[in-house]
């Protein structure tokens, strides 16, 4: 077992992809050769929050992360909505409709009930408690992985436990398979470091620390070549370039608002959002309902504009003024990659 201590996603790409290059073995798989770590990795953020990664090279797309882990947090399942953002996403849809492997979908209904809410009722009654098991995999999904058709959609993060220690909120994501590139410091990080803020704001506690273990730490070979260009950018220098958090507020170290300020109005905010943003595109910008008026800042002030920086810079193909939204943006960690985001797009 080995451990990747760090303090954000970003210091964690940087040395994961480190140690995967010097100590990863080429393995056969059942989608191509990957070069895996020859043990399960445990990597443990100390400022989960910190979430947004800014390396040209990784060229994450900020508004597919964050909107899907939105809906995620809905319960919801449909592919039309998360393929508004991430075309690929229906490829992995046994009927090109549904993802029944998804995340959120897992948390809140599949299993018939609310996991999210059962957890948040225990761990407010239970403090102390070490039985606050998130699940997602189902003893079903084995028998759906074999056969003549195996299911596209099998879950490859599989539980994850929630312990109050110190009045903080920690979190251990358990991952069967980890694409580290795609998944465990790209959308993993992301998704549950937000899934972990939504739960401490709705138990009442601090987020603590996330740590993801990840028993195939892995990439393909693609993709590892061209994100392996960021270890190089940094070879000349000491100082902790690739992490954007340091210096971002005006020379001082940035610490992320948080997004579920008023925790009690969370679900109606997330719930408003994915309809109005959903119907807004349905309608192509000619949507006469309401904005929604939001009782969470970060909703208001940074995923709604997100998502007009994305509609009118990437949809509408007008990137001078979706840059010109995403500069409007509050946060200033989500700021930055949107508005690079689009610039790189409006550059090719």
């Amino acid at each position: 077992m080995h451990l990747i201590a760090v303090r954000n996603v970003s210091e964690a790409l940087y040395i994961g992809l480190q140690h995967l290059l010097e100590y990863g073995k080429w393995q056969k798989t059942r989608t191509g050769n990957v070069l895996e770590y020859p043990e399960p990795v445990i990597t443990e953020y100390r400022s989960p929050k910190e979430r947004v990664l800014f390396y040209p090279e990784r060229d994450a797309n900020p508004f597919f992360h964050l909107f899907e882990a939105i809906w995620m947090l809905a319960g919801r399942k449909d592919v039309e909505y998360v393929g508004l953002f991430n075309k690929q996403i229906a490829k992995y849809s046994d009927d090109g409709a549904h993802l029944d492997g998804a995340y959120g979908h897992r948390w809140k209904k599949y299993f018939g009930f609310d996991q999210l809410y059962m957890i948040k009722n225990h761990l407010q009654t239970n403090p102390e408690s070490r039985r606050a098991v998130l699940t997602m995999w189902d003893a079903s999904d084995l028998n759906r992985s074999l056969g003549d058709f195996p299911s596209k959609d099998i879950p490859c993060n599989t539980n994850i436990y929630f312990k109050i220690r110190g009045g903080v909120l920690d979190m251990t994501v358990c991952c069967r398979s980890n694409d580290i590139i795609w998944g465990t410091y790209g959308a993993n990080a992301v998704h549950f470091s937000i899934l972990q803020e939504y739960m401490a704001s709705q138990i009442g506690c601090l987020v603590g620390k996330y740590y993801h273990l990840s028993d195939s730490f892995h990439a393909y070979n693609g993709p590892l070549k061209k994100v392996s260009k960021i270890l190089e950018a940094g070879a000349s220098t000491s100082f902790l370039w690739y992490d954007s958090y340091i210096g971002l507020d005006e020379g001082k170290s940035y610490k992320p608002e948080p997004m579920f300020s008023n925790p009690e109005k969370a679900d109606e905010d997330i719930h408003s959002f994915l309809f109005y943003t959903h119907t807004y595109f349905l309608s192509d910008g000619d949507f006469k309902v309401e904005i929604p008026t939001y009782t969470n800042t970060f909703f208001k002030e940074t995923a709604k504009r997100m998502f007009h920086a994305w509609y009118k810079g990437y949809i509408k193909k007008d990137y001078e003024t979706g840059i010109k939204e995403a500069k409007q943006i509050q946060t200033l960690d989500w700021r930055k990659e949107s508005v690079e985001w689009l610039e790189r797009r409006m550059k090719k």
